[in-house]
């Protein structure tokens, strides 16, 4: 039986095999956010021992900060949960981060499978759990886990839990642990026959402009059709429909968004696939490392951003951000990785091209935009 533990949990090391990273605990009580208290980035949550010691794999962490701590101890009348089950840590309602967080302990399933009654998430917050977990149920079982899920809104003691560590995470942990890929590689997408386009365009152009771009998106989207590219729109698509698209192209071209997240988890080796900075923050990098090291699909990061524009209440870039940048060595970058034959002579946007773009942005948030005059290098808050 595994052990809880008083210090204080530490980052998890995906560098090598995290095979013996599962703890089971007897009567483990597991216990979501409490509720009222809204989406806040930091939850206490997780999964104590019958003694109230934290089981430390059950701590999610994002880079080098968690975002789940130690609950208290329930109190009252506690729930309880016969059989054997799997903690798969916060559900949350969020696709990118659903992608990353949500399903970085799913690299035990197979192991497990035959020894549990199915497996438990905890609310990232508590807003309509049944039905955030309803939304990701059949995503869950397209990525190999087939069993009963739920998403436990109220403290409970569970029979026997197997608590698996995080193999995977953003920034330093987005390679994922040997463990986590090949699970992906045995497992996600492989129900879903390719579909679609050879050679697409992940584009933003269809979202509200509150959730950020590039400036000129409409004009890099004509461009890239006259080269035989589809603009593919993945809010307008079932999760099996993405899937069955990223499964299909062989050539993906994108500004960094959290579809990438899927094209990496569902992808295929024989892919070229560029990924566009929008903002701040290297994450044109991250989407890069872990495109490379699931599929082994040859993945370019391309920042030429000039400037940031964002909020004029903003503090620095972040998702609502929309990234400047040089459209005429963009051209030349996506011929140089053999995603376009032309772009040599791609026009830059003009100084009137920008100011509309701006203005029109400016006018559907309903808040100015201003450009960034902070240092580089700054990450955003969220990755979406």
């Amino acid at each position: 039986m595994g052990t809880g533990t008083a210090s204080a949990p530490t980052v998890p090391d995906l560098s090598g095999s995290i095979a013996d990273r599962i703890d089971l605990i007897e009567g483990a009580f597991v216990v979501p956010p409490a509720k009222g208290l809204g989406n806040r980035s930091v939850q206490r949550s997780g999964v104590l021992t019958p003694d109230g010691a934290l089981v430390e794999n059950s701590v999610t962490w994002r880079g080098m900060a968690q975002v789940t701590m130690a609950p208290a101890m329930p109190e009252g009348d506690i729930a309880d949960l016969p059989g054997t089950w799997m903690f798969l840590g916060p559900l949350f309602g969020h696709f990118g981060h659903f992608l990353v967080e949500s399903i970085s302990r799913i690299w035990a399933y197979g192991a497990l499978k035959d020894r549990i009654d199915g497996v438990l998430y905890v609310p990232k917050f508590q807003n309509r759990p049944g039905h955030v977990m309803n939304v990701y149920r059949p995503f869950l079982q397209a990525l190999g886990v087939d069993c009963e899920m739920r998403n436990i809104e109220d403290p409970t003691r569970v029979e026997r839990l197997y608590v698996p560590g995080q193999g995977f995470g953003m920034f330093q942990m987005i390679e994922g642990a040997p463990e986590f890929r090949d699970f992906v590689r045995a497992h996600a997408g492989k129900g879903i026959a390719p579909q679609g386009a050879e050679k697409i365009y992940v584009s933003r152009s269809a979202l509200p402009p509150v959730r950020g771009s590039i400036l000129g998106e409409a004009l890099l989207e004509e461009r890239l059709k006259a080269e035989g590219y589809e603009v593919f729109h993945p809010q307008k698509h079932s999760h099996a429909e993405q899937i069955a698209a990223y499964r299909a192209a062989r050539q993906v071209i994108a500004v960094d968004c959290s579809p990438l997240h899927l094209l990496a988890l569902v992808g295929h080796a024989d892919q070229k696939v560029a990924v566009i900075a929008r903002r701040d923050g290297h994450l044109d990098d991250i989407f890069a490392r872990q495109i490379r090291a699931f599929q082994g699909a040859e993945a370019t990061a391309i920042d030429l951003l000039r400037r940031n524009w964002i909020e004029e209440h903003a503090s620095g870039p972040s998702r609502t951000s929309w990234g400047e940048i040089d459209f005429a060595e963009l051209g030349r970058r996506l011929n140089a990785a053999g995603l376009i034959a032309g772009g040599l002579d791609w026009p830059d946007l003009t100084d009137a091209q920008i100011a509309a773009e701006v203005a029109r942005i400016s006018d559907g948030v309903g808040v100015p935009f201003r450009p960034w005059a902070g240092p580089p290098g700054t990450a955003p808050v969220e990755e979406e």
